[in-house]
């Protein structure tokens, strides 16, 4: 006889699909111990399959730096400092003439004793004249010394009327002083504090120094000026020097992409179609602000909008408006086009 066919064996590997089962109570239906519910709920407590928890896990998840705002997603940080920054700038353009002219008279007051004041009192005082012209350097001190000529009376001569003016206590020169700021350079309060002190010891320098030599422009005399206001003013950051030491911010940079030179400018002044690199003739292309893309309308063939009938006639307006009033702002001559329509 052949020999027998081994019993299968079943598998003791178990699909990982397949979840493990509560085994039955040794109870029969005709035990009272198989219906309480007592007993079973202690049952499925005991052979129920563990699980796992993992509180470490959970606990460096919440802590986890990515989780958090800013540093998840840097983009929401550089939006919010970009509009605290505008801000910022917002409220300083605001009161800056105020914080200029304040800051002038305490500088006279507390380093000259308000000597500058009196030199300067018969022509208006010291000046602050905000410029749009300056585009390298933040501030510049004018000063022009105008000699007086004592008259002369009848009866005397030249010579006795110059003797006599020197025993008089009315001054000899009159002085003209303004500074001279930087609309497009001076950004902050920092700045603007920094700038005043330096023109303010050139001032000091021509005024009461009597250094009006360029050569001396900055020689002993005007850093004896610049230490006593970098100690008057140390708490609030002033720190007067020979050069200024500060970056300007441009508004438009281009770069070379030959030889990758920068090329820095307040306005939109480089057209890369027609202006090459200076250095290799290389094209120039716009890094800040990055350029934007074409947005123009087009229609469903393809082809661009046409303007409608009031941006016809505004175009048209503009056109004559700029013609027939040269200095007038784009404000005002946008408020003149839309009256005429």
């Amino acid at each position: 006889t052949p020999p027998s066919t081994p019993p299968k064996s079943r598998s003791r590997l178990v699909s990982p699909r397949k979840l493990p089962r509560i085994p039955m109570t040794p109870h029969r239906p005709s035990s009272d111990m198989f219906w309480s519910q007592d007993f079973v709920d202690d049952w499925n407590d005991e052979h129920s399959p563990r699980k796992q928890l993992f509180p470490d896990a959970a606990a460096s998840r919440s802590k986890s730096p990515t989780k958090q705002g800013p540093e998840r997603r840097p983009e929401i940080a550089t939006a919010v400092k970009r509009q605290s920054d505008r801000e910022a700038k917002r409220a300083f353009e605001k009161s800056k003439h105020e914080l200029a002219e304040k800051f002038l008279h305490e500088l006279d007051t507390v380093i000259t004793k308000g000597k500058m004041a009196k030199l300067t009192a018969s022509t208006g005082g010291v000046r602050l004249v905000w410029s749009n012209k300056l585009k390298t350097t933040a501030g510049r001190a004018h000063w022009k010394g105008e000699r007086l000529r004592a008259a002369v009376p009848e009866g005397a001569t030249p010579t006795d009327a110059n003797s006599s003016s020197t025993t008089d206590n009315k001054p000899r020169c009159r002085h003209h002083a303004s500074i001279e700021l930087a609309e497009k350079i001076i950004d902050d309060e920092d700045r603007l504090v920094n700038v005043i002190a330096h023109e303010f010891c050139h001032l000091a320098n021509f005024m009461i120094s009597g250094v009006t030599s360029n050569a001396q422009a900055h020689g002993r005399e005007f850093k004896a000026w610049a230490a006593q206001v970098s100690r008057a003013f140390a708490d609030r950051g002033v720190r007067v020097t020979t050069k200024h030491s500060y970056r300007i911010n441009f508004k438009y940079v281009w770069r070379c992409a030959a030889c990758g030179l920068l090329y820095n400018r307040h306005s939109k002044s480089i057209d890369p179609s027609r202006h090459r690199c200076g250095v290799c003739r290389g094209e120039l292309a716009q890094i800040k602000p990055a350029p934007a893309k074409n947005k123009k309308k087009k229609t469903e063939e393809g082809e661009p909008a046409k303007l409608s009938g009031y941006q016809e006639f505004v175009k048209e307006q503009m056109r004559l408006l700029k013609e027939e009033n040269p200095r007038s702002p784009q404000k005002e001559i946008m408020k003149m086009a839309a009256s005429r329509w």
